[in-house]
């Protein structure tokens, strides 16, 4: 519509200026009202243009923001399980730190420990959202400069650092299963109390012993995401009484 009026008006300028009905002085005032006429329309077009275009970012970055609450309140989840589950395994290689070589255990405790020697558990947070919003570069899209660098730092600090925690104990953690697959004679549990209380092993369950660094970055995780989710929440209050729907990983 704006390009048929930039037309219309520039005809009329070319016709105006060709014109021998009116003076020197009327033509030059109408072909400036014609000339100001375009400036308008194009001007106006072009801002009607930028509106709708940072309407349809705002939309996006809305439909991202709201997504990431979803995918973010699934991560806080499964860090709390993550830190119950690191805490009862740290209290199992804390128990066979202790044991006695002298003497075997009878009760049911050194069984089930035994049993969840081998057990291992790792964040796998939900990151496709995230890293789909900022690869096509519309992270700009998030107009609050606080919010937005606060999801940078949650996934390009505070993430990297539990990778890197939780990558030492997966070392330890081969170490210990190498030493198995090479001395365990059988599998009962007076095979494994002579793995476990033999030097190396003593010395390979001390190691598997989480230390308080990695609870630490998943609870520096767990509040940086919470406080994620209370900024969207309070950009959009429609959200604090709806549901969070389970978020699926890619």
């Amino acid at each position: 519509m704006a390009d048929q009026e930039v037309i219309k008006h520039g005809k009329n300028i070319i016709r105006l200026a060709g014109s021998k009905e009116h003076s020197v002085k009327h033509k030059l005032r109408e072909i400036a009202i014609e000339f100001f006429t375009i400036v308008f329309a194009v001007t106006l077009s072009i801002w009607l243009h930028g509106l709708s275009e940072h309407h349809h970012q705002q939309q996006e970055a809305k439909a991202f923001l709201i997504g990431l609450r979803t995918d973010l309140k699934n991560d806080i989840a499964s860090i709390d399980t993550l830190i119950r589950d690191h805490r009862r395994f740290s209290a199992n290689f804390t128990y066979l730190a202790s044991l006695d070589p002298r003497q075997m255990p009878t009760d049911e405790k050194f069984a089930k420990v035994v049993a969840e020697s081998d057990a291992n558990h790792y964040f796998r947070p939900f990151t496709s959202r995230y890293e789909g919003f900022r690869s096509s570069g519309k992270m700009a899209y998030i107009e609050d400069q606080a919010l937005l660098d606060e999801i940078f730092e949650l996934y390009q600090m505070a993430l990297p650092q539990i990778r890197s925690s939780e990558g030492g104990w997966e070392t330890r953690q081969g170490k210990l299963r190498a030493y198995q697959d090479e001395m365990l004679e059988g599998d009962g549990l007076a095979d494994h109390f002579k793995l476990f209380t033999s030097p190396k092993g003593q010395r390979l369950v001390k190691k598997m012993i989480a230390p308080e660094q990695l609870f630490d970055r998943y609870e520096s995780y767990r509040k940086q995401a919470t406080a994620i989710v209370k900024a969207i929440e309070a950009a959009y209050p429609e959200l604090k009484d709806q549901p969070t729907p389970t978020a699926t990983k890619a």
